[in-house]
């Protein structure tokens, strides 16, 4: 046998050497009895399901109070005096190769998890009302495949609705009259009294805001989500956010992201005229960081071409691109002496392309947004994510099929 064939062999067993070790490894957990899981949602204790009593778990680690336990892509936690840790596995269906696919299932009720679907079946666990739950497959007709604790399990396609993605609000002016302030045709002013109606909307039925760095947690499979959330964004960092959107935001306990125009930024904003666009100061963004989240909408890219018409950023080289996303971190950070918190672009008319996606993500930016519509789903590519965009045309039923991405 020549000295390749040997390496190759040797390879082969340290492999499988190595597999071995690891299972003999791998710890497990029983539930002494039926005890809650939890998940930290929003900084928030959530519970996120049930395990049944007498059933056991691989698991994943533990800290000083709580045992952790796979559950959808993430974990979840219960208290060390519900469980015990042993070295073997008191179950069967175990899960050692499928993965989670990218469809993911809204729980309309609790949800009971089988190890199997014949009469023979048994539940080890459920999962909470109103929570995203990621599916392995569809196992027949009447049942879908999923993971908890690393056993495959079966739920039941009645109990839970596809998840149609994560609807991205998308507004820029509004005014108490706009036709009276000379914006009667324009697009992107809406009426005060339509932004409140469609807060007050998903404040009344249960829908909750959300931030971006969560948006991001969870299409990096890092946190798991409640079922009814939604992204609240502004382009451009006009006033009226500030005079308008805040007070309405902030009584409801709802949190939104501004894109701001860095290089239109200065100390403190003009005084308060309804006939212009005016934007947004570091003295305003300060007093209003407890609601809004200031991320980029470039630093002086939100021009277009005069030869051409099209945005900046599609005719501009990468290495310009790149300048002007570094400079505008530096710019919008000055409000809290952290440009490295500015990690989120809207991309302005919503103009890019690959080489735009390329020098954005090579300066820093995790996630970048359009103005194309639809909801976010996982899988969605990171630089190309889709809004839903919010303007005078739209009526509060458009709202609504919005946020359920029927639009």
């Amino acid at each position: 046998m020549d000295w390749k064939k040997c390496l190759g062999l040797f390879l082969l067993l340290m492999l499988l050497f190595e597999g071995k070790s690891a299972m003999a490894n791998q710890q497990y957990v029983s539930v002494t009895g039926k005890t809650g899981v939890y998940e930290v949602i929003d900084g928030k204790q959530v519970q996120i399901g049930v395990l049944e009593a007498n059933q056991s778990f691989l698991l994943q680690k533990e800290d000083e109070h709580y045992y952790y336990v796979k559950f959808g892509n993430s974990t979840g936690y219960f208290l060390k005096k519900r469980g015990k840790v042993t070295s073997k596995a008191s179950y069967k269906n175990g899960n050692t190769s499928q993965k989670n696919s990218n469809t993911v299932v809204i729980t309309k009720q609790k949800v009971t998890v089988y190890d199997g679907v014949g009469n023979t079946k048994k539940a080890f666990a459920v999962i909470n009302t109103n929570i995203r739950y990621p599916i392995i497959g569809s196992y027949n007709k009447d049942w879908y495949k999923i993971d908890v604790g690393n056993r495959i399990g079966y739920i039941l396609k009645s109990k839970v609705d596809v998840d149609k993605g994560i609807p991205i609000l998308m507004y820029h002016h509004m005014l108490e009259d706009p036709a009276g302030a000379g914006f009667a045709n324009n697009s992107m002013v809406i009426k005060v009294t339509a932004f409140q109606q469609q807060m007050n909307y998903l404040k009344q039925n249960g829908w909750r805001t959300i931030s971006i760095q969560e948006l991001d947690n969870y299409l990096m499979k890092r946190h798991n989500l409640t079922g009814k959330v939604a992204v609240i964004t502004f382009n451009d960092g006009n006033l009226s956010t500030i005079r308008y959107a805040y007070p309405i935001l902030k009584q409801n306990g709802q949190k939104a992201t501004s894109f701001v125009i860095a290089d239109r930024i200065r100390s403190k904003a003009a005084e308060w005229n309804e006939s212009y666009f005016q934007y947004v100061g570091f003295h305003e963004m300060q007093a209003t960081n407890d609601v809004f989240d200031y991320q980029h909408h470039t630093f002086g890219m939100h021009l277009r071409d005069k030869a051409t018409n099209l945005p900046y950023l599609l005719v501009k080289s990468s290495e310009e691109i790149k300048e002007d996303i570094l400079l505008g971190k530096k710019h919008i950070g000055k409000m809290d002496n952290n440009p490295n918190r500015v990690k989120y672009l809207a991309y302005p008319w919503g103009g890019y392309d690959s080489k735009v996606a390329d020098a954005v993500s090579a300066s820093g930016i995790r996630m970048a947004f359009t103005t194309n519509t639809g909801n976010v789903k996982l899988g969605d590519y990171r630089y190309a994510l889709n809004r839903q965009g919010i303007s005078p045309k739209h009526t509060l039923q458009d709202f609504i099929k919005k946020l359920n991405g029927t639009y």
